[in-house]
């Protein structure tokens, strides 16, 4: 007579187990390199990145301060950033490029705690849509620091200029005025006096 080890009467098992589970819970990794691998990896996913487009929710920014005035442009000077022509990524037009450009003017105060500027962004003929739907800007006012809002923010831009008033509370001392764009993978300072 035959002798079947436990191992043979588990095998059906295994085989069931592994057909019913996702490829994640089949694969078998050292117990050390998936601990490491989950540590490293922790606060670094870059799907959320991308989704947050580098800036999270509207009106916020990962910026933990003003940047250095060396930095920054003035008021009114643009600041241009490369796109790639296309309407999908697949599609995109190999080593062909057009620049979107941000420009921050019209900066006034009422003195009465509220700064308003101009955020325009020109968008050149690139064969879709441009988002700004997780675009951030802030303020800041030497220490003070405040997320910028607009009544009517441009989500999507087609080709053409795109003009926003925004504004954002500041200190009534307040006599200077930075303002911090960023927008996926374009970012730009500007800075001058309040008015």
């Amino acid at each position: 007579m035959r002798r079947i080890t436990p191992y043979a009467l588990l095998l059906p098992l295994v085989l069931a187990a592994t057909a019913c589970a996702s490829p994640e819970e089949v694969a078998v990794e050292d117990p050390v390199e998936t601990s490491a691998t989950s540590e490293e990896t922790a606060g670094s996913d870059p799907t959320e990145e991308a989704d947050e487009g580098a800036g999270g929710a509207p009106g916020t920014s990962d910026q933990s301060g003003a940047p250095d005035d060396g930095d920054t442009l003035d008021f009114g000077e643009p600041a241009a950033f490369s796109h790639p022509v296309g309407a999908y990524e697949e599609e995109f037009q190999d080593g062909v490029e057009e620049d979107v450009v941000y420009t921050v003017d019209d900066v006034t105060t009422d003195g009465a705690g509220n700064a308003d500027f101009t955020l325009t962004v020109e968008v050149p003929e690139l064969g879709r849509v441009f988002g700004l739907g997780n675009m951030s800007v802030e303020c800041f006012f030497d220490e003070a620091d405040t997320p910028a809002t607009s009544d009517d923010p441009v989500v999507e831009a087609e080709a053409g200029a795109h003009s926003m008033d925004m504004r954002c509370e500041a200190p009534q001392s307040a006599r200077n005025l930075t303002v911090v764009m960023t927008n996926a993978e374009d970012e730009a300072a500007w800075t001058g006096p309040l008015e």
